[in-house]
């Protein structure tokens, strides 16, 4: 028996803008490393500007569920997300902002239609960041679901004709590339020619009609694990440790460095290697942090991302405000400013539309199994509280 009730039903009216998917809608994640043309993609199919541009972090600096009219009128939903090599998040962030919104829709019965994973054909090869963001996407995705994965290539124009098609051979039957994802399903596209390549892909997922389930699905919600224990939070679980190994010899260097400098009373020195000893320390704090966040439960994610949604919707809203404002003390008679302040404000009330669809499910109802104290929501009064811990019905 599944412990989650079905969700509260829907009216066959089509969702406003700023309406969460729900069951019946066609949901399609984008995913792949930054820069390789995620918001792109998008933007061929959404009448909203996503690259706002006004002093925001990148659109792919969170997720983000953009509503997109397609030539037929038929409305879908694309997920936008952010790349596992992001700037200024750490992959622990980014994990928990994922997995925590793949959760929500899962719960809440609405399944993806499938995945898209771009990868830019210009890269000579595949770096570090390249490769963790695949393995990332193997861990949350898993097997069971890759045929409903478009692996597709971007840039095309960008790089010349040969090289690209030696590159993209590369990819297919390289074994630590995409040689096991194809193996299983997944179909390889090239994005191509804009909005006409990117709507073959779309319909091939569509017509496919096979929803997919991933793996930190199943993992968080079918069988109640902690972020830390799925198979993608392993992964990111391994590269702290790494770090934690890297920084415990960085610090038995300085140590010894500065027990030298002092014999020598080299004050310069031993200077330097105090603001390096503060810097590997703040880098350990924040290690130990995010290995702290991976321990996350279902339900403490769910409480501290909707926290986190919280603050950025109000900090959205009063970017709104401010720019109201200062449209309403500018002239008309400074004709481009005044444009330019109207798009803004456009741009982020279209934004705060978007971080909401975020928040755009709810649990009404939280039940504790009386037998290992984890706690089960719930979307309606449950007859039957089942925990997936201990396997019983309470």
């Amino acid at each position: 028996m599944d412990k989650f009730l079905d969700p509260p039903s829907y009216t066959a009216e089509p969702s406003q803008d700023n309406q969460a998917p729900t069951p019946n809608d066609v949901v399609i994640a984008v995913m792949g490393i930054t820069g390789a043309g995620k918001t792109t993609f998008i933007q061929h199919f959404c009448r909203q500007d996503l690259n706002v541009g006004h002093g925001l972090q990148s659109c792919t600096s969170k997720v983000e569920i953009v509503p997109c009219i397609m030539p037929n009128g038929k409305k879908i939903f694309l997920v936008d997300t952010p790349g596992f090599d992001d700037t200024y998040r750490s992959d622990t962030d980014i994990l928990r902002e994922i997995a925590d919104w793949l959760a929500q829709a899962y719960q809440f019965r609405v399944r993806l239609t499938g995945i898209i994973y771009l990868h830019r054909i210009i890269d000579v090869r595949i770096g570090g960041a390249g490769m963790k963001n695949l393995r990332m996407f193997r861990k949350l995705c898993g097997e069971q679901g890759l045929g409903s994965v478009v692996l597709a290539t971007t840039m095309w124009s960008l790089c010349p004709a040969a090289d690209a098609s030696r590159r993209e051979d590369q990819l297919v039957h390289q074994n630590d590339l995409w040689k096991f994802l194809v193996g299983r399903g997944a179909r390889v596209f090239r994005q191509d020619d804009g909005a006409v390549s990117g709507q073959k892909i779309i319909d091939h997922l569509i017509k496919r009609a096979q929803p997919v389930t991933l793996d930190i699905q199943r993992e968080m919600v079918d069988q109640g694990l902690k972020l830390a224990d799925t198979g993608a939070g392993r992964e990111v679980q391994a590269e702290l440790e790494r770090l934690k190994e890297k920084h415990d010899k960085e610090m038995r260097e300085i140590r010894q460095e500065m027990e030298e400098a002092i014999k020598e009373k080299d004050e310069e020195r031993q200077e330097e290697l105090r603001e390096y000893r503060t810097q590997v320390d703040r880098q350990m704090r924040e290690a130990a942090e995010q290995t702290r966040q991976l321990e996350a439960s279902r339900e403490q994610l769910r409480r501290e991302m909707k926290e986190q949604h919280s603050r950025e919707i109000e900090q959205l809203r009063n970017e709104v405000a401010r720019r109201q404002q200062e449209l309403e003390r500018t002239s008309r008679e400074n004709n481009e400013r005044y444009e330019e302040l109207q798009k803004e404000v456009r741009d982020y009330k279209n934004k705060v539309n978007r971080s909401k669809m975020k928040e755009g499910f709810y649990y009404e109802y939280k039940r504790t199994c009386p037998r290992c104290k984890c706690d089960w929501l719930y979307n309606e009064i449950p007859s039957i509280t089942y925990c997936a811990i201990c396997k019983k019905n309470y």
